[in-house]
């Protein structure tokens, strides 16, 4: 049994999802602004900081003890890039009170956790200092040790070159350069503008009952609701290919290609989620059966989508020699969508992995979460009802998907490559 229940308390949006799946209970923050450079970097340092310490747990171990004292409560904070969004989640995964034999108002308890994550930094001062420092070191030494990964800068150097004018290069954990720069007051700035003007939605899972919204909806209330439609970008045409190389000392070269889908209805973003599944989103698709494994032309090989802006990635690691070879077998298996060069059944296979995988992600509290906050963020944005998600996809045909390949415009191919500059 599962059950969707949304109340607006204190301009807040609260949504409760009863299920008797999980003796566990996760309640879930978001907030959500516009996404730059600097809130993406800002939003990152500030939502890393509020789960280490706060004002009733002066350091990250007694906070950390207290969760283990109530059966091991779980507090994490995430950063996202969502549509044009950038989004902040914390979230808490603890024994749901029906099953402790022990007299504790866990809910109550965990409740109160909560809120202290998220009104702490307003009460920042100078003996934040060091522990502000420290985050900063921390958070700096993970954003280089990415820079170290090749695989990681050859897709942000890819996305600095598809979208050199438009807000979507930004990642969502923020850049280094900016970081270097964030001051304290930064955060606490931050932070009053996030508790004050973001989006804010709370969402709990379990197998909780009404009460749970007496108990959430002291996390925070304002005076007006802050609800924005959830939008993405607008929807570019490519004049001219753009190619890029840049060189490292390494064995395998990085190639990555990035597209733009010229979505003219709302069918093309379900017809887009079902391609990518097929062309390189999974095992059984087309990039990894062809040109991994029958050609031998990439050591690995994947597609990914971003549905809501309509943009599709092609990342892979290349031997040297074969990157315009791999290239062309890339636009080849695209035209073989578009010619039809694939049976009827293959689509109808995809979409059954893609509702086993869907179920399977609604058999995970979080998971269960993240799907109701996507029909959240629809419903603030859709001004007619859709067809749920389900209905959607059954009804997407295989030539729905040759049309929608047919949308499919190359952008953006970008090389890391081994050698020098001068080799060619």
């Amino acid at each position: 049994m599962q059950d969707t229940d949304k109340r607006i308390i204190n301009n807040v949006p609260i949504v409760k999802i009863y299920t008797e799946k999980f003796k566990t209970v996760v309640v879930s923050v978001y907030f959500r602004t516009p996404l730059t450079s600097r809130e993406a970097t800002v939003r990152s340092l500030l939502s890393r900081m509020m789960i280490k310490q706060t004002d009733k747990f002066k350091t990250n171990a007694a906070l950390l003890e207290y969760l283990a004292e109530h059966y091991g409560a779980h507090l994490t904070s995430n950063v996202v890039k969502k549509g044009s969004d950038h989004i902040v989640k914390f979230s808490i995964e603890f024994v749901n009170g029906k099953f402790i034999m022990e007299d504790m108002d866990m809910l109550g308890d965990i409740t109160a956790v909560l809120k202290d994550v998220l009104y702490s930094p307003f009460n920042y001062d100078d003996s934040d200092q060091a522990f502000f420092q420290r985050e900063k070191r921390l958070m700096t030494n993970r954003l280089k040790s990415m820079r170290d990964n090749y695989s990681q800068r050859a897709f942000e150097m890819l996305l600095e070159t598809m979208f050199e004018t438009e807000d979507y290069k930004h990642l969502s954990f923020g850049d280094l350069e900016t970081l270097e720069t964030l001051t304290l007051e930064d955060v606490k700035a931050a932070h009053e503008k996030m508790m004050a003007s973001d989006d804010m939605s709370i969402l709990a899972a379990g197998k909780v009952e009404d009460n749970i919204f007496d108990y959430l909806s002291q996390l925070h209330s304002r005076e007006t609701a802050k609800m924005y439609p959830y939008t993405g970008y607008p929807v570019r045409s490519v004049s001219e290919v753009k190619y890029e190389t840049a060189h490292e000392r390494i064995e395998q070269a990085k190639v990555n290609l990035g597209f733009r889908v010229q979505y003219q209805d709302s069918k093309d973003v379900m017809s887009l989620n079902v391609f990518n599944q097929l062309f390189g989103g999974s095992s059984a698709s087309l990039l990894f059966t062809n040109i991994r494994e029958k050609l031998s032309l990439a050591y690995s090989i994947h597609s990914q989508v971003d549905v809501k802006n309509g943009y599709m990635f092609v990342l892979a690691g290349v031997d040297n020699d074969n990157i315009q070879i791999f290239e062309d077998a890339v636009k080849k298996e695209i035209q073989r969508v578009i010619d039809g060069d694939f049976e009827a059944s293959f689509v109808e296979e995809i979409k059954r992995n893609m509702l086993s995988s869907r179920k399977e992600s609604m058999d995970k509290p979080r998971g269960l979460i993240s799907l109701n906050y996507n029909s959240l963020l629809k419903e603030q944005s859709v001004k007619a009802p859709k067809a749920p998600w389900t209905e959607q996809l059954k009804k997407i045909s295989k030539d729905d998907v040759i049309q929608i390949a047919k949308k499919i415009q190359l952008d953006t191919v970008f090389t890391l490559k081994g050698g020098d500059d001068d080799d060619k």
